[in-house]
């Protein structure tokens, strides 16, 4: 990355940050059907939690929503839509780690951070290292141990190259002075599956994804701050000697820039309440979602540090599309 491209970047987000929504009344909001454009296919972990939390949003405000699927392009596509659609309160994009590391790793992505609005930060998506039982590695020593021993020579998969599960393994890489070679799949499922046939040794993914096999794939580390609620016996890799492993996934909900500020604020108030209801986080954290609710101030500050981690490792060279 060129100087002036990370400076053009740099003001991006921080206009993003500050300038995003306008001001403007949202009398009789909403007026039409709302959607929620989401960036992966149908059937997946993003769908199913943006239905759960349409169906209550369509009970509190008295207009359907619904779900556009538009996956490709690691959600590149699904975003531009959203960034040229009406700042009117009633096209919204779920985005999750792509929508920033498209803008460091594309060379030139079709969209910028400041054509979106942050509304509300729906979830954290605590991703974590699953290894195969069949590997003789009980604890994230042991397998350190075994991959110091055999350098290149072992490998994880993540659900796309660029995704979180990417960046997080080679966090892990970098941390752990290791050579695991990277196995990008078209999905978790995909990654999971080969997992567990011998395919890859490990695999960088959702914990629900690492927890929903036991006695085949063996849970070690959660790259979070702290332990997820959802699954508490899963340590983290501070917890284990590896602070800088702290990456997790999210999915924020985000509107197209100049969207009226009190249509901003009135979804985002519905947000935070809607995924901290019991049956809704119950379910989120089904999905392996930790629902949090973050209103715009907290949702910026936490989109400014994961970007900031984004660029480090892609001007390591570590992380290519």
């Amino acid at each position: 990355m060129t100087i002036n491209r990370r400076q053009a970047l740099t003001a991006s987000i921080a206009s993003f940050v500050g300038i995003a929504a306008t001001p403007a009344r949202a009398q009789g909001y909403p007026t039409g059907v709302i959607k929620f454009v989401i960036p992966t296919a149908p059937g997946g972990g993003h769908d199913t939690m943006m239905r759960v939390i349409g169906q209550k949003l369509t009970e509190s405000l008295g207009q359907p929503c619904i779900i556009e699927s538009k996956p490709g392009a690691s959600g590149a596509i699904a975003a531009q839509a959203v960034a040229q659609a009406a700042p009117d309160g009633l096209t919204f994009l779920l985005g999750y780690s792509a929508l920033l590391s498209n803008t460091v790793l594309m060379a030139k992505a079709p969209y910028r951070m400041d054509e979106f609005a942050p509304v509300n930060m729906l979830a954290l998506t605590p991703i974590a290292l699953g290894i195969s039982e069949t590997l003789a590695a009980s604890t994230l020593k042991h397998y350190v141990a075994i991959a110091k021993t055999q350098p290149g020579k072992l490998s994880y998969g993540s659900y796309g190259q660029g995704s979180g599960g990417h960046f997080v393994g080679e966090l892990f890489n970098m941390a752990a002075g290791l050579d695991i070679v990277h196995i990008p799949y078209k999905g978790e499922a995909p990654a999971l599956v080969d997992l567990m046939s011998g395919q890859v040794h490990a695999a960088f993914t959702s914990i629900g994804g690492v927890k929903r096999y036991p006695g085949r794939i063996r849970p070690l580390a959660v790259a979070t701050a702290e332990r997820s609620p959802s699954y508490p016996d899963v340590p983290t890799f501070a917890e284990l000697g590896y602070p800088q492993v702290n990456m997790p996934g999210w999915g924020g909900l985000f509107a197209p820039a100049k969207t009226p500020q009190n249509i901003i604020d009135k979804v985002s108030a519905e947000m935070n309440r809607i995924v901290l209801l019991p049956d809704v986080k119950a379910k989120m954290a089904e999905l392996g979602f930790d629902s949090v609710g973050w209103a715009p101030p907290k949702m910026n500050q936490f989109l400014k540090e994961q970007l900031a981690q984004t660029r480090t490792l892609v001007e390591s060279g570590r992380v290519k599309l």
